[in-house]
């Protein structure tokens, strides 16, 4: 009997010890994925690259689809964290961030046989932009050839990185230029990582020793460009600007993103809130000061900031607040408005038919309104037409209100900037959450455990 109770009591502290010893055991943490994705602009063919995430390789190359569509060139299985990302031995200003049990995509931009130069798109928001502005829903700044301040080439290459803001001006305009200059300087205050560019409509007269000066006298410490005559045309005729001197002549301010994609444009009288810097004050004359105190054509550094904040994804809504209202036609033809949903949850996605990570999440988000009927599922899409998204509605057997944002209105005033986003919204219309790239059934479910009626 005591034998028997001595053995039960061994067996029983085996039993700890192999208990204690897996807990001390460090686990290994779980992988995440990484793919790397081909697309080009017309349909090409690129010749293999060697593509290194860290300190794995791969070659990719071959036929590259044209975009929305998109090739699945390479797959590698990777711990979580941060990687690094060459070509061709060449690093890119990109990483990819890869987290346990999801896969982040890297795309690869083909145009003319060979990688878009800046055309590496890391993760699934980066991506979805990558493939709009292959597919030609973008218009990409062609290259040029400038000079700055200092006699340094200017190219388009030397815009990619950072988003920018493109000035039209000159250093004899006594009217507008002197308002845009000031703009600028809003502009910096609110926003010091953007880059910020003027670029002359006279390049008789602004050579580089005259843009020096006039950037020193009115203490900017952006950069100032100009060219020979033929070069200036030629960056400014997209833009339906002339060159010019004197004071009339187009006004005009770009919106480049960090990729070289012209995202917006102003043109006409910036409202700079009736004030200048004294140096630029000063280079007013009569009509330049009833310019001033005329507060513009509606638009100034807030609505820039506003755009430059949907560039950077930073312009997300803040929980807690009330989401955006909207009324939006639907594929059916008659008009819904975000109201008509107060009093449900709501989870609204903003998706697109050429987003592969949207045709990836929408089975499982109508999956879920299928499965708990107390929650709206609505989907919007700013980018396609009617044609595009009802195409799209048929093959992933969507049945969920379906409505198109055209413009892209409602999305920019949610500060959406890639897709798909998703936001999950209260009983009472405010913002719970919002997730930025595909969601899963795990993230879904997280994010509704939060909302009453999830």
């Amino acid at each position: 009997m005591n034998r028997i109770r001595l053995l039960s009591l061994a067996a029983c502290g085996l039993g700890v010890a192999v208990v204690i010893g897996l807990l001390l055991v460090p686990r290994q943490p779980a992988s995440g994925s990484a793919i790397v994705l081909l697309a080009s602009a017309s349909g090409e063919t690129l010749t293999p690259v060697q593509v290194r995430i860290g300190g794995h390789a791969l070659s990719v190359g071959g036929a590259v689809p044209k975009a929305p569509d998109s090739l699945t060139a390479g797959r590698l299985t990777l711990a979580p964290g941060s990687y690094a990302v060459d070509v061709d031995g060449v690093r890119q200003p990109v990483a990819l961030a890869v987290q346990a049990g999801q896969v982040q995509p890297l795309l690869l931009a083909v145009r003319d046989g060979r990688l878009v130069p800046g055309g590496v798109y890391a993760g699934v928001g980066n991506v979805n932009l990558g493939l709009q502005e292959l597919s030609g829903r973008l218009a990409a700044l062609f290259d040029f050839h400038l000079v700055d301040q200092d006699g340094r080439a200017l190219d388009r290459n030397a815009l990619l990185g950072h988003d920018t803001v493109i000035a039209a001006f000159h250093t004899t305009c006594h009217e507008t230029c002197p308002l845009y200059t000031g703009l600028l300087f809003q502009i910096h205050r609110n926003a010091p990582d953007v880059r910020l560019v003027e670029v002359t409509t006279d390049p008789a007269t602004d050579d580089v020793a005259t843009l020096a000066a006039y950037r020193s006298s009115i203490g900017a410490d952006w950069t100032f460009a100009t060219g020979q005559p033929d070069d200036v045309t030629e960056f400014w005729a997209p833009f339906g600007v002339q060159p010019a001197t004197g004071d009339t002549h187009t006004s005009a301010l770009a919106l480049i993103d960090r990729y070289g994609f012209i995202r917006s444009a102003y043109t006409g009288v910036p409202d700079v809130g009736g004030k200048l810097p004294t140096a630029l004050d000063r280079q007013l004359d009569a009509a330049g000061r009833s310019l001033l105190g005329g507060h513009g054509e509606g638009w100034g550094a807030p609505q820039v900031l506003d755009s430059l904040r949907t560039l950077a994804a930073a312009g997300q809504n803040t929980t807690g607040e009330r989401a955006p209202a909207f009324v939006l036609p639907s594929l059916d033809g008659s008009r819904t408005a975000l109201e008509e949903f107060k009093g449900r949850p709501v989870i609204l996605n903003f998706w697109w038919s050429g987003c592969a990570p949207c045709r990836q999440e929408m089975p499982l988000l109508q999956r879920y309104a299928d499965a708990h009927p107390g929650v709206s599922l609505v989907l919007v899409d700013p980018v396609d037409g009617v044609d595009a998204a009802r195409a799209f509605v048929a093959a992933t057997h969507v049945h969920a209100p379906v409505l198109l944002d055209d413009g892209g209105r409602t999305a920019a005033a949610f500060g959406v900037a890639a897709y798909p986003t998703t936001f999950f919204l209260r009983t009472d219309g405010t913002i719970s959450s919002r997730y930025p790239g595909a969601l899963s059934q795990e993230s879904l479910t997280a994010h509704m455990s939060n909302l009453s009626g999830g």
